[in-house]
This record gives C-alpha cells, sequence and structure tokens, in this order.
C-alpha cells in the first residue's frame, strides 16, 4: 500500500480557535470539497483515510488536544457528507508535533508565526488501479 500525506491549514479551514461545522470557512469548504471529488473519483483503491488535528502551543496541552481531536471529526463528518465511503479514523496530536521552531514574538506576532502548526492532516492509505 501507499500513503499520501496532505496537509490542510487549520486557519484556511477554521475561524482561530475554533473547530465546527459552523466555524469552517468558505476557502476551508471549498478546500475539503475539491479532496472529497478527489477521494470519490480516484481510480485508486482507497483503503483508509487517517486525519491527525494539530495545533499551535498557545493553550492548555489537554485544550489543544481536544481542540485537534474536534476539528479532525469535523473534517471527517464533511468528507463523509460528500459522499467519501473509505473508512477514516481521526486523532489529535494537540500541539506536540509543531513545525515550528523559532516563534517567540509578541502576541499579534507570535499568533501568525505559529500557523503552520494550526493544520489538519490527510494521510490516505491505497492501492493503485490495476
Amino acid at each position: 500500500p501507499q500513503v499520501e500525506r496532505i496537509t490542510l491549514s487549520a486557519d484556511a479551514l477554521f475561524r482561530f480557535n475554533q473547530s465546527d461545522a459552523a466555524d469552517m470557512l468558505p476557502e476551508g469548504k471549498a478546500t475539503l470539497d475539491r479532496l472529497a471529488e478527489n477521494l470519490v473519483s480516484r481510480q485508486a483503491h482507497i483503503d483508509s483515510i487517517a486525519l491527525t488535528g494539530h495545533t499551535d502551543r498557545l493553550g492548555s496541552e489537554q485544550y489543544n488536544y481536544n481542540l485537534g481531536l474536534q476539528r479532525a471529526q469535523t473534517v471527517k463528518n464533511y468528507l463523509q457528507g460528500k459522499g467519501v465511503q473509505a473508512p477514516i479514523s481521526v486523532a489529535s496530536a494537540g500541539e506536540s508535533q509543531p513545525v515550528t521552531t523559532a516563534c517567540t514574538r509578541a502576541t499579534a506576532a507570535l499568533k501568525a508565526c505559529l500557523q503552520p502548526d494550526r493544520r489538519v492532516t490527510v494521510d490516505i492509505s491505497g492501492t493503485a488501479a490495476q
């Protein structure tokens, strides 16, 4: 099986510090619409899709874990609502897997600097069409 990873910016999907479908941004819905269309129309067989929510380090560890999990669950529900049939699992890495390393600025700048940490990764496992 091959695994393809797609990283979705949480700031493009959701309003800051939000995770519900009602908090999704138009850009985020359009991104998920394209992803769902791609997944539904693929010639390859999809064995599973694993969604992992990630957050920045602002806030408590437990809060961030729950926020990441809620975002991943919202993305799962959205994709299933668009016809994605493959099994989808959800998980949260919370703040434990940052991609930023040098963010130490004041509050507004820090929020912007930490933006890459706020994301949902989509790992698609499957086999190519024969």
